[in-house]
């Protein structure tokens, strides 16, 4: 799952552990994003690279970085601070067959006569000889930008280009444009409207679009077969942790859009996430909505280093020492417990609702919150920091995964999702007695509300037909997660409930907090804007500093 889906802030989020309102990175371009937000706010001051590098390891990048990043920002180049080995895209970032790189902040070199992917996991090869020579730990960033739409100048963009050796792979004949039942519908709420007709020459324009993109990642699968290859013939396989990951979704005909993300929707948000390595079970699927801020937190715990306290995100629960690890810190933040300046997983005793610890796990507690939010990701820095106020993609949404029927069963949904053929894992993991929702509030003052088990593809809003004191709920937790920092983004409950005893969502729904929840103001954005504004967005957390449900 991404927080905010396009690749600065979502990159940014990956490395820090923060969410994009803490970081302010809310675009992919300069002044309210992009590389330059990032390096005007010194984030690489406190951020995963640093704390392994402190911690003996080797650290590289190999490939993207952020978008508009250039050496040239600083007089004798620059680097991120962390980085043991930083080979970052400069010019060119989207031009598959003439990206330039520069290495450790000196002059970019141009690479005329290869094709990128192909670039990067030979240079990614080649860091992973050198650490294994090393003998130290590292930490390996590898990231290409296929199957991005391609540019030659950063304005026009077509379908990405693939390797020659994949030009002719995939003939219309025998793929198929994945065509959901969202496909053709209009979904009014969107900022972004769909086309006047989804007639034949889009849905070939989508399929054209679609076969490229597969060419383009068969090159990204060769790159990652080749680091797995290079690491067995290293000897290193099987203590590396590898991770497979995209820092946004990406929306193709669904709801009659052109191609695109920075939407809530989940072909927007949803990611796809795979890791391999020492105790983690092969095979598994875990059906829990990790978060891109959960990277860091997961990839520390991993290295049984300490997690800084001002982490947003949680250790996924990926094997029972990271589960305890997760419930551990899901249960301080509830309890009001101040999370030291760091947090040391190795002890991973389970605490209870008070805070203290037992001797034996009895009770896995998740994280059942997700923040998603969005800003006018495409301004500029010769665009208005004011976007319009129809197409702005300005949002705060609640993804909430409980153990808790909210609405009652619909016959829409019935009709038209769960028989839905196209249904799949990727689409949404299904866990039993567990159901997902989503609750979206647009600056433009709409909202809309699914029940994401019944209905995956968003076709029926039920925000007006759900009960009262379900809806003053989601907008206290939502409201809770919009302005959140380290503890209360963990657990947004500790804002609503401090001193403990409400951890999930479903504790809130006891009948004494329903005058509590009544009273709390709804909240809502001021202005459509491309850039973080506390005060631009109301909740009841600015009004009564901090709740008290109890």
């Amino acid at each position: 799952m991404r927080n905010t889906g396009l690749c600065c802030p979502a990159r940014t989020s990956l490395l820090t552990g923060k969410l994009a309102h803490c970081t302010n990175v809310t675009s992919n371009y300069y002044p309210p994003g992009g590389f330059g937000k990032f390096y005007q706010q010194q984030l690489d001051r406190n951020w995963l690279p640093g704390w392994l590098q402190s911690a003996g390891y080797n650290t590289g990048l190999v490939g993207k970085f952020l978008n508009e990043y250039l050496e040239t920002v600083a007089p004798n180049g620059y680097m991120p601070a962390g980085f043991t080995h930083f080979e970052a895209l400069t010019f060119n970032a989207y031009n598959m067959t003439n990206s330039c790189f520069s290495l450790n902040g000196a002059p970019s070199t141009c690479y005329p006569d290869d094709y990128q992917t192909d670039l990067i996991a030979s240079k990614a090869r080649d860091y992973i000889d050198s650490y294994a020579a090393a003998g130290a730990p590292f930490l390996l960033y590898v990231a290409p930008t296929a199957p991005h739409r391609s540019s030659t100048n950063g304005i026009t963009w077509y379908p990405p280009t693939p390797p020659n050796r994949y030009a002719n792979l995939y003939p219309e004949s025998q793929v198929e444009l994945p065509c959901g039942p969202n496909w053709d519908v209009r979904n009014h709420n969107l900022p972004r409207r769909g086309v006047a007709a989804v007639d034949a020459a889009f849905e070939v324009l989508m399929a054209t679009l679609y076969r490229y993109r597969l060419r383009a990642l068969r090159a990204v699968d060769d790159l990652v077969a080749s680091i797995v290859n290079k690491l067995a013939r290293t000897g290193l396989l099987e203590n590396t942790y590898i991770i497979y990951v995209s820092d946004n979704g990406y929306h193709m005909g669904a709801f009659s859009l052109n191609d695109g993300k920075n939407l809530p929707i989940e072909e927007d948000i949803r990611v796809p996430f795979f890791i391999r390595g020492p105790d983690i079970p092969a095979g598994q699927v875990l059906p829990y909505q990790a978060n891109m801020v959960d990277i860091a937190a997961t990839v520390l715990a991993l290295a049984g280093l300490p997690l800084p306290g001002h982490l947003d995100g949680l250790p996924m629960p990926l094997n029972p020492q990271l589960a305890a690890a997760h419930t551990q810190l899901v249960l301080m933040a509830a309890a009001g417990v101040a999370a030291p300046a760091t947090i040391d997983t190795g002890a991973t005793a389970p605490v209870s609702s008070a805070g203290t610890a037992n001797a034996t796990v009895l009770t896995t507690m998740l994280r059942d919150t997700t923040l998603l939010e969005g800003w006018e990701g495409a301004a500029r820095a010769n665009s208005t920091l004011e976007p319009v106020g129809n197409t702005s993609a300005h949002y705060k949404a609640l993804r909430l995964c409980t153990d808790t029927k909210l609405l009652p069963p619909s016959l829409r949904d019935a009709l038209t999702g769960v028989s839905d053929p196209n249904r799949t894992f990727a689409r949404y993991v299904v866990d039993p007695g567990v159901t997902c929702y989503k609750y979206t509030v647009w600056c433009q003052g709409n909202k809309e509300l699914y029940d994401l088990a019944a209905d995956p593809y968003e076709l029926n809003n039920r925000i007006t037909t759900a009960p009262l004191r379900i809806m003053n709920r989601l907008d206290a937790v939502l409201s809770a997660l919009v302005h959140c920092s380290g503890a209360s983004c963990r657990n947004p409950y500790s804002l609503l409930h401090p001193g403990g005893g409400i951890w999930s969502f479903t504790g809130t729904l006891q009948p004494q907090y329903d005058q509590f929840y009544r009273g709390l103001s709804k909240f809502r954005i001021l202005q459509c804007r491309s850039v973080y504004i506390p005060s631009n967005e109301l909740t009841w957390t600015q009004q009564v500093g901090g709740g008290g449900g109890r």
